[in-house]
């Protein structure tokens, strides 16, 4: 019974690294799936009179059809875009995008009004990557070409193995010293969307990724490429607006596509990267094996019903299925809200206890938003919000009770130089007390995204995910320019329990785990082109050092980052 749960213990803790890191730093696309925080139109040759200026701006607004509080997709920006151009009275139509105060971004079309004389005369090439374009139709190319540089001095603080050797996938792990690598990823594809019937579109994404890495990373020197379908998915959208403004919009879809709730604390990542699929750290792979998704809104008010499946390494796969309700209230509002319900029919994923050995499957997790938003993008003012999960599982030998969330408060000086939101947020996860009959150990299921959302610490994410986990995050973020976002962070780490069975440690010293300073550099030159730069210095305290054996190093890293999009 012991060398099971030993055994069954190595390979919870290769999942828990190989997850932990993927998606530990940067977003392959940093918009997709985002909140919405506001759409401005800019007309480009604005007529003389103000109410014919604002008569044309509500008319674009309209037929692009995007609104605050819904979440951004390229593929349905594309589409307005298109629908707009087809306008006789449009002559072009482009977007910016732009992060916003919080965690969103900000739409910015800039409208060219046509000239009355050649309105029905015109007749403009398609822009790249346009493959067709009618009045409610569009067809086009999905292209993505990322490469990445990365370099750590003293990874895993310079004792690989008191924290990765156990795990069977760390075959050569980098260790004291500097040591660096290079990753790379491309994906073309095709997308659309058009009609079958009156107010109903059917859409859907199909395309083929590449991937590589060379050089030696945190688990391994050995160079990798692959190359798989990322997206298949297909859905149908359709709904009604009503007279008195009221709007109903449903989306149907079913595949191989990406997706999240929220900010990410519950899900994030929906499909692994590294080991044998290359790119752990660039992070190119976002879609689930399948999702089956309904989604309705009604005004402010968002409901998704849904099956996940995520795409897995096949290495370490838990053959995990995540059934949820998600509700969003408030969308667009200054106080918008969220509830969650999820369950998990299945799943070998593990949880420990010194004696026992059980599984996610079982898993009930219930889970409660709400922020306070009251200052508009680019303004002045203050901000809010929370999150609290519970978490129930009574399928296995031992039941479970788990708490996780957080809260967060911070305030954006719009009139100052840079315009920086200054932030505090404490997050606290539940770790096991062996002394209970209880496992309370978080589980963090496919938690992740980027150190502003639930990547906590760029190098301590490494070694301590979302479990067993009190993190406090100092963060400030600047605008030089619209399309510069600078993010220096600084954090505070301790653990719930000693007892840390599951993670990469499964005894501490003490519950003080580390600290960390980082700041991330962002360049948005266009909507198709994204730079980013990063540093950061972690180091360790007594529960880390007094568990470890010998001497721990503190332990620094950079990345570069360039990627296009189409």
């Amino acid at each position: 019974m012991q060398w099971t749960i030993l055994r069954n213990l190595a390979i919870g803790v290769a999942a828990f690294a190989i997850c932990g890191i993927a998606g530990a730093q940067v977003i392959a696309d940093p918009w997709e799936g985002m909140r919405i925080d506001a759409v401005r139109i800019v007309l480009a040759n604005s007529p003389d009179a103000p109410s014919e200026a604002a008569a044309f701006e509500e008319r674009a607004r309209g037929v692009l059809d995007l609104y605050p509080g819904t979440s951004f997709r390229n593929l349905f920006l594309d589409w307005g875009l298109g629908k707009l151009r087809s306008q006789p009275w449009v002559e072009d139509a482009r977007a910016d995008l732009a992060p916003g105060n919080v965690d969103g971004i900000i739409v910015t079309v800039a409208v060219t009004l046509a000239d009355k004389a050649n309105a029905n005369a015109r007749a403009a090439p398609l822009p790249f990557p346009l493959l067709y374009q009618s009045a409610d139709s569009l067809i086009k190319f999905k292209l993505m070409t990322a490469g990445l540089g990365y370099a750590n001095q003293n990874a895993w603080y310079g004792q690989p193995a008191a924290f990765v050797g156990a795990n069977p996938l760390a075959s050569k792990p980098s260790g004291a010293g500097w040591a660096s690598w290079v990753e790379g990823a491309a994906e073309l594809g095709i997308q659309g969307i058009g009609p079958i019937a009156p107010s109903v579109y059917v859409y859907g994404s199909l395309s083929y990724m590449l991937s590589g890495s060379a050089g030696q990373e945190v688990f391994t020197n050995e160079p990798r490429s692959y190359g798989g379908i990322e997206d298949a998915y297909v859905g149908i959208v359709f709904g009604n607006t009503w007279q008195d403004g009221s709007r109903l919009v449903c989306n149907l879809s079913a595949g191989r596509q990406p997706f999240q709730i929220a900010d990410g604390m519950l899900i994030r990542i929906t499909a692994g990267n590294g080991f044998d699929r290359a790119a752990l750290q660039l992070n190119p792979r976002w879609a689930a094996d399948n999702l089956f998704l309904a989604d309705a809104r009604y005004n402010t008010l968002r409901v998704q019903a849904f099956r996940l499946d995520p795409d897995e390494l096949p290495q370490i796969d838990s053959r995990t299925i995540i059934d949820g309700l998600n509700v969003y209230g408030g969308l667009g509002s200054a106080l918008p809200w969220g509830l969650t319900y999820l369950h998990v029919p299945q799943s070998s994923y593990g949880y420990y206890t010194p004696t026992a050995v059980g599984t996610r499957a079982g898993l009930n997790v219930f889970d409660a938003r709400l922020s306070w938003l009251p200052t508009l993008p680019g303004g002045t003012g203050p901000y809010g919000k929370a999150e609290l999960g519970y978490q129930t599982n009574d399928a296995n030998s031992f039941p479970m009770r788990a708490w996780g969330g957080y809260a967060e408060a911070g305030y954006t000086l719009g009139d100052l130089p840079w315009r920086p939101t200054l932030s505090y947020r404490l997050s606290y996860f539940t770790g096991d007390n062996p002394a209970t009959t209880t496992y309370e150990r978080w589980d963090p299921l496919l938690s992740g995204g980027t150190p502003e959302e639930w990547v906590q610490g760029i190098n301590h994410y490494k070694i301590f995910q979302d479990s067993n986990v009190i993190a406090q995050r100092f963060q400030a973020k600047l605008q030089p320019s619209p399309t510069i976002e600078v993010v220096p962070q600084v954090w505070l780490f301790g653990a719930d329990q000693t007892n840390n069975l599951g993670g990469t440690l499964s005894q501490l010293a003490g519950t003080k785990l580390g600290w960390e300073v980082n700041v991330t550099g962002k360049y948005y030159p266009t909507r198709n082109l994204y730079f980013q730069g990063g540093l950061a210095a972690t180091f360790p305290l007594s529960g880390v050092r007094g568990a470890v054996d010998g001497n721990l190093n503190r332990w620094v890293s950079a990345v570069l980052l360039a990627r296009v999009s189409y």
